[in-house]
């Protein structure tokens, strides 16, 4: 049951508690009161989940915040694209889409690959920290296993996937396969420790192979 339906449901039946507590010629007003008071509370919950359930994905494919929910615009998002039949289960069947208090609120059945991307972050300025609080609203789907060397993070693997088990690795390295770090689409000319962010970054980690 969704957060919406919830805080409503709880609206009425406080309202109706209200109702029936007050003697006969105060529940209109007592129920009134109650009413005005629960929804106030509540108001901050309901517009965040009615933006979520009337969001929109982002079409314009030149967009960094392209195919992510325009809940997102100005506000920055890491996404974790598997490759099919390599995603963990609870993200076969599309993208996922969770916001930063680890609400799944949207997949795109659509998109050309699996996964999710966790958004709705601000005030980040290096990329591992964003990747670390991104990892962090689903750490056992999104555990990380690093290698860590003087120039930065090697990603050996992300939610238990790793690139050489998916693809062939040889092991004279005259083919392989790596978690790639994409920055606003582009692929990164810096490790993941020392990216500097925008406001409205989005990282993309995904498997690419040589």
């Amino acid at each position: 049951m969704s957060t919406l339906i919830v805080t409503v449901s709880l609206v009425a039946i406080l309202t109706v508690l209200g109702y029936f507590a007050a003697k006969e010629e105060y529940r209109l007003k007592s129920a009134s009161i109650v009413f005005l008071v629960v929804l106030l509370l509540s108001s901050s919950t309901l517009s965040t989940e009615w933006g979520r359930m009337t969001s929109e994905l982002v079409d314009n494919d030149e967009d960094p915040h392209y195919g992510l929910p325009d809940l997102w615009d100005g506000k920055q998002a890491v996404c974790f694209h598997f490759p099919d039949g390599a995603s963990p289960s609870e993200f076969a069947d599309g993208r996922h889409h969770i916001d930063y208090d680890g609400t799944d609120f949207r997949t795109d059945k659509n998109w050309n690959s699996t996964g999710a991307c966790v958004g709705g972050f601000e005030g980040f300025e290096n990329g591992l920290d964003l990747l670390n609080a991104a990892v962090e609203v689903r750490p056992l789907l999104f555990a990380l296993n690093v290698t860590e060397f003087s120039f930065g993070l090697q990603i050996n693997s992300i939610g238990n996937v790793s690139p050489c088990e998916v693809y062939t690795c040889a092991e004279d390295f005259s083919s392989g396969a790596y978690w790639e770090l994409l920055n606003d689409g582009a692929y990164s000319m810096t490790g993941i420790s020392d990216l500097a962010l925008n406001s409205d970054t989005v990282i993309t980690w995904q498997i690419a192979s040589y």
